[in-house]
Parts: structure tokens; C-alpha cells; sequence
């Protein structure tokens, strides 16, 4: 079943210690600018979420990319409730709400350093398998790092890249970089060493474990109604409780609703979306490899038992129509 969604423990992390002492904050005027840098400088701020950048000063206008929470951004003027900024990371200008900034301080080198050239393009979809990176250039220096990546971090991606320390690294859509090694490539699946979870919903749904290439054990499964189909794409397990209550208030769904439910002591519970698709215990049912569940990938207990023994956040999740 499905359950509210998570907050992102990932994304508090990334936030510089001034930007959560911070929560509203106004931009400087241009007048207390020397104030604020007295040689005269830039100044800097952070933002304090994902932030859309924006061509005009204005919500209406759609915007035309984002900069992750934890993004410095030079100040260049005010505009009511905008701030007209540089990103450094881009070498771009854009419009970002001013709500969504605070005190920064100015990045380093290696934030504006050139992108280095692709060595192959792929366009592909990874899972971080374990605690790792998020660079603005693909170094190994404390100076390069954007972000810690935590195991279980998916990310959409360019090509690869050789890095400054003779390692091949990913390149992410959005220009920042990981390093390869912990990492599952999806559309290289069949070569992957690790292990990973691949589920087929039809026919009959099934949830297979893999060690590398090795399949040791394949488990029926009940997926989702059609109003709640479980979804397809690639995931990884990223939150396990091993005695869950799954409450359908958490999506807005009364208990007295054709599709309301309360259900307590789910065993087993190992989420792979933010939004609370998981595979757990479904002793409610038994019309495993059929229809039945809000989303959900529901295993018979012994099933759930052991892949909950073998599984651990990060381990990559495939769900195949």
C-alpha cells in the first residue's frame, strides 16, 4: 500500500548551517552591499530548496531550469520579490524567488571550472548502491564536493566523464558529477555484480532477487489496482520498517472510502519510491501474482522475511510493466 510522502532527509543535508538558521530572509539592498562585502565584491547567497530559474520576474513565466537546494548564487539586483542572480555553476543569469534564499558564502574554484568532454553519452537512468558524492567537477577534493549522496539516490545522466584523479565518473543531466564506482547503471543491468531487484507485473507479478547475473529466488507478488497501479521505471530501496502501519488518511483517502484502509503490524516494509510504493509482508491477501494492492509489491511472509534479511537501502529496484 501506498503511505504519505517522505520528506527528504537528503535534502536537509545539503543545506550550508546558515541557510537552516535562515528560514525567511530578504536579499540585501543594493545600498547595504558595502556593508555586507566592504571591498566591494560579490555578494553571495544560497538557496534553500530546489529553486526554479526563471527568465522574468514572475511565477507565470515557466521556467526554463532548477538549481538544487544548496546552489550558490551571486546577487546581482532586486525586483520586488526576485532576486536577479548569476549561477556560477551554469555561467547563466536568471530570476529566482527571493523566498527561497539565504546568506551564502562565495563558492570555490571549482563551481565555474570548464565541464570536462564526454567520453560516452548515455542518457540513462543510475542508482547510488551505496554512500557517495555529488561534485561540481569530477574531483575527489573536499573543494569539489557539492553534496553527500546517500545510498539509494537516483539520478538521470549524460555520459562519463574522466575525472581529475584518472577514474571515470558520471555526468548528471543538470552537470554535476559522481563517481562510478557503487554505482548501477540501468540499461547495463545485464552486467551488473551486485545485487538488485527486478519485478515483472504481467501476467503473473513476480519479484526476482539477483547476486550479479544469478537469480536465487523468484517470489509471486500482488501489485496494484488499476486506480492504483504500482509503478514502473527504476528505483531503489530507500526506507525500511520492519512493523508498519499503513493509514490510506496519509493520501488524503477517508477509512470510509471504497479505497480507504487502515492496516497495522506490516512486516517487513521496504519502500522504493518517495511516495510509498514498497514491498512488505500482505497477510491480508493471498492472490499473490494478481491484482489487490494501492501500489504496493505485497509478498507472502516468507518471501518478505527474506528479502528483508538479503535487501538493504540502496539495493537497485526494476519494475517492468
Amino acid at each position: 500500500m501506498l503511505l504519505g510522502s517522505l520528506a527528504s532527509v537528503l535534502s536537509l543535508a545539503v543545506l550550508p548551517s546558515s541557510a537552516s538558521a535562515q528560514s525567511v530572509w530578504s536579499p540585501p539592498m543594493m545600498d547595504d552591499w558595502p556593508t555586507l562585502n566592504p571591498i566591494g565584491g560579490p555578494v553571495w547567497a544560497t538557496t534553500t530548496g530546489e529553486a526554479s530559474l526563471r527568465g522574468q520576474p514572475n511565477v507565470a513565466d515557466n521556467r526554463f531550469g532548477f538549481a538544487r537546494p544548496g546552489s550558490p548564487l551571486q546577487i546581482l539586483s532586486i525586483n520586488g520579490d526576485w532576486t536577479y542572480v548569476f549561477n556560477p555553476h551554469t555561467q547563466g543569469t536568471a530570476y529566482v524567488s527571493s523566498s527561497l534564499l539565504a546568506p551564502g558564502d562565495a563558492p570555490s574554484r571549482y563551481v565555474s571550472m570548464p565541464a570536462p568532454p564526454l567520453i560516452d553519452q548515455l542518457q540513462e537512468t543510475i542508482v547510488v548502491t551505496q554512500d557517495s558524492i555529488l561534485a561540481t567537477y569530477p574531483s575527489p577534493v573536499s573543494d569539489a564536493m557539492f553534496t553527500p549522496l546517500r545510498a539509494s539516490s537516483i539520478e538521470t545522466i549524460n555520459g562519463t566523464v574522466l575525472g581529475a584523479d584518472g577514474a571515470i565518473w558520471y555526468q548528471t543531466s543538470d552537470f554535476y558529477y559522481i563517481p562510478s564506482n557503487g554505482v548501477f547503471l540501468a540499461g547495463a543491468s545485464g552486467s551488473y555484480t551486485g545485487r538488485w531487484l527486478e519485478a515483472k507485473l504481467l501476467p503473473s507479478t513476480r519479484v526476482v532477487a539477483y547476486e550479479g547475473q544469478t537469480p536465487v529466488r523468484t517470489m509471486l507478488a500482488l501489485r496494484g489496482i488499476a486506480r492504483f497501479p504500482t509503478p514502473t521505471g527504476v528505483f531503489s530501496i530507500m526506507r525500511r520498517v520492519p512493523n508498519e502501519t499503513m493509514d490510506s488518511m496519509t493520501l488524503g483517502i477517508p477509512h470510509d472510502s471504497p479505497y480507504g484502509y487502515l492496516v497495522k503490524n506490516v512486516l517487513y516494509t521496504q519502500y522504493f519510491t518517495p511516495d510509498g510504493a514498497s514491498l512488505h509482508d500482505n497477510y491480508w491477501s493471498s492472490n499473490f501474482g494478481g491484482i489487490g494492492s494501492h501500489g504496493c509489491l505485497g509478498l507472502s511472509l516468507a518471501d518478505s522475511r527474506w528479502l528483508w534479511d538479503w535487501a538493504s537501502i540502496g539495493v537497485p529496484v526494476i519494475v517492468n510493466p
